[in-house]
């Protein structure tokens, strides 16, 4: 199973890179056809924003792989071994909790927002909104595989 996540995981950090180039080159064309040309593309700003909004949930769920969000270790360090892999499983416990939240209400967005359309492009609202459903969905297996190294000591304290 983790061999898969990792993969799935690799490929999220490939779409990631692809989306930011994506991004960089659209802002761009933007801004030489406004400053340069003086005519603007009226889809670039949706686009890169929809894309802005994809690569910050899919980087976030990059950043619950490898364990990278921000965290207190502070109280944590002082803790002895027993107690900080008891903290990491709830902190976790609780990651998960959150993550299923937002799989569900993400769902829910999606069957209310998929039938609107982006003013620009004019495509359908569900594909900006389903950034939270996908992450959500990778966010939470990635904290329950994280729950099971802890409980199986495959990963101690460290998140």
């Amino acid at each position: 199973m983790e061999k898969i996540l990792n993969g799935v995981n690799r490929i999220v950090e490939y779409i990631v890179s692809l989306l930011l180039i994506v991004m960089v080159i659209v802002v761009f064309l933007q801004v030489i056809f406004r400053f340069v040309l003086h005519s603007s593309l009226p889809w670039s700003e949706e686009v890169s924003r929809y894309i802005l909004i994809w690569i910050s949930f899919l980087g976030a769920s990059i950043g619950v792989k490898r364990g990278a969000h921000i965290g207190v270790e502070v109280v944590t360090n002082i803790l002895p071994r027993k107690i900080k892999k008891v903290v990491a499983f709830l902190a976790t416990l609780f990651a998960t909790v959150f993550f299923a939240i937002m799989v569900v209400y993400g769902h829910r967005i999606l069957g209310i927002v998929s039938s609107q359309l982006s003013p620009a492009m004019e495509i359908s609202m569900g594909i900006p909104y389903s950034a939270i459903f996908i992450s959500g969905v990778l966010m939470f297996v990635y904290s329950v595989e994280q729950a099971l190294a802890i409980v199986t000591g495959r990963k101690g304290e460290a998140r």
